[in-house]
């Protein structure tokens, strides 16, 4: 029983370590600054949304050229993933509920349409908190929220989408600023090693 609960919080400490280094925080940030872009050039916006795969390409090679170096792979338990798949669920729902209000052209005939997309904003981080055990996404909940909010007030004063897109750019550089600080501190602390090691998490 005792080497079991070990294991257990080898595996959860193995797990949350892999949020160290701040690539997702970086990666994060840098979605907020594209969803920045396409905002400021609202015109332009479906010619800009390729950019979105700038965040992903960071994060997929950061992770295979700076991070894996130096900390391996890492296998975790079939209970480790089946938090993973619900988390992935979640997402899912809220991204179709989301499409489906768009294309049917509720968002107009839903009232307090705002509180709904502002509660979806705020539940998607969240979900990812818990179940990916990445206590700081909670605080980024509270940031996107404010930043979803700031934004429509401003858009609402002004009547110019671009307008609030400076309420995602602020998120976006605090994101990265944090992911940049944390970043240092990882390759501080595991400086790069002369083989890479594979670690087996498994039950």
């Amino acid at each position: 029983m005792t080497e079991t609960i070990n294991l257990k919080k080898l595996e959860r400490k193995a797990w949350t370590s892999t949020f160290e280094d701040g690539i997702i925080d970086i990666g994060l940030g840098l979605i907020l600054v594209v969803t920045t872009i396409c905002q400021t050039f609202d015109d332009a916006r479906f010619y800009l949304y390729p950019l979105f795969i700038v965040p992903v390409l960071f994060i997929t090679a950061a992770k295979k050229y700076i991070i894996t170096p130096r900390m391996g792979l890492v296998k975790f338990s079939r209970e480790r993933n089946r938090k993973r798949y619900m988390l992935y669920l979640i997402m899912t729902i809220s991204i179709v509920f989301l499409l489906i209000l768009t294309v049917k052209g509720l968002f107009q005939q839903l009232p307090m349409t705002s509180v709904i997309v502002g509660a979806i904003v705020f539940i998607i981080p969240c979900s990812i908190a818990y179940f990916l055990n990445f206590d700081r996404m909670y605080i980024y909940a509270v940031l996107f929220t404010l930043s979803f909010a700031l934004n429509e007030i401003t858009i609402a004063d002004t009547g110019v989408i671009a307008s609030g897109a400076y309420a995602w750019l602020i998120s976006g550089i605090i994101m990265i600023v944090i992911g940049v600080v944390y970043l240092v501190r990882f390759l501080k602390k595991y400086p790069l090693p002369v083989k890479g090691v594979y670690h087996d998490c498994t039950n």
